[in-house]
């Protein structure tokens, strides 16, 4: 019984994906937003589940792939073409999201599991993309309500799709040590991001703002380590 108790939370996942689909079509966005976030969840659970009994099988990895494709790939894809990318080059862009997330999902099978399982992803993980993809199309839409211009909208999708695909390391958010100062402010980011899901005036995408300063840590951690190797060369 308990060796299947992962598999029922992959397909959970599963489930939220295809019903964030089903919402998206109806324009129902907000809702279709906190399904992803709940399949975040879900994702998160299985693997650690798995783990935790010893049941950590390959079928169970590629089912939890496919999975993640259909909630985090294809859904904030779809949310985010019908929103702002219906024109011209929209399908394509759109696609650009789904297709570096798959890719994410395939380097991810590929690489050595003990490098996945620290501290550090490499690469933005697709769930925190479609988090951060379907937040901002609820933020855009009823929080800041701008113009219907698609090149925010455009360069933003880039941007994820580039930081999937990228070798940018990011936290792991659920493991940290609380013995150091990064630990702490990883625990009260948590403990925010929490607090706000459970928030009422999050469904108008103010949970929008924490995912960004998420996507933010990679890029500063890139960039340091850029000018860190720079002085070094220098030194």
């Amino acid at each position: 019984m308990y060796r299947i108790l992962p598999s029922i939370f992959t397909v959970g996942n599963l489930f939220c994906g295809f019903l964030a689909i089903s919402y998206i079509l109806d324009g129902r966005y907000v809702p279709a937003t906190w399904l992803i976030v709940l399949g975040a969840a879900l994702d998160t659970m299985d693997g650690r589940i798995a783990r935790f009994i010893g049941n950590d099988s390959k079928f169970g990895i590629e089912f939890d792939s496919l999975a993640d494709v259909c909630t985090f790939g294809i859904a904030p894809a779809l949310m985010v073409y019908r929103e702002s990318l219906n024109s011209g080059w929209g399908v394509a862009i759109a696609f650009a999201f789904l297709l570096c997330g798959a890719l994410r999902l395939a380097r991810y099978n590929l690489l050595s599991h003990e490098d996945e399982r620290g501290e550090l992803f490499l690469g933005l993980p697709i769930p925190a993309a479609a988090m951060a993809l379907s937040q901002y199309v609820v933020f855009t839409k009823d929080a800041w309500q701008p113009s219907h211009d698609g090149s925010v909208a455009v360069f933003f999708v880039l941007l994820l799709s580039g930081l999937m695909v990228s070798r940018v390391e990011y936290d792991s958010i659920p493991n940290f040590r609380a013995t150091t100062l990064w630990g702490r402010l990883k625990q009260v980011y948590f403990v925010s991001a929490v607090a706000l899901i459970l928030h009422p005036s999050t469904s108008k995408g103010f949970f929008f703002p924490l995912v960004v300063l998420y996507l933010l840590t990679g890029i500063y951690r890139w960039v340091a380590g850029i000018f860190r190797d720079e002085v070094t060369q220098h030194a």
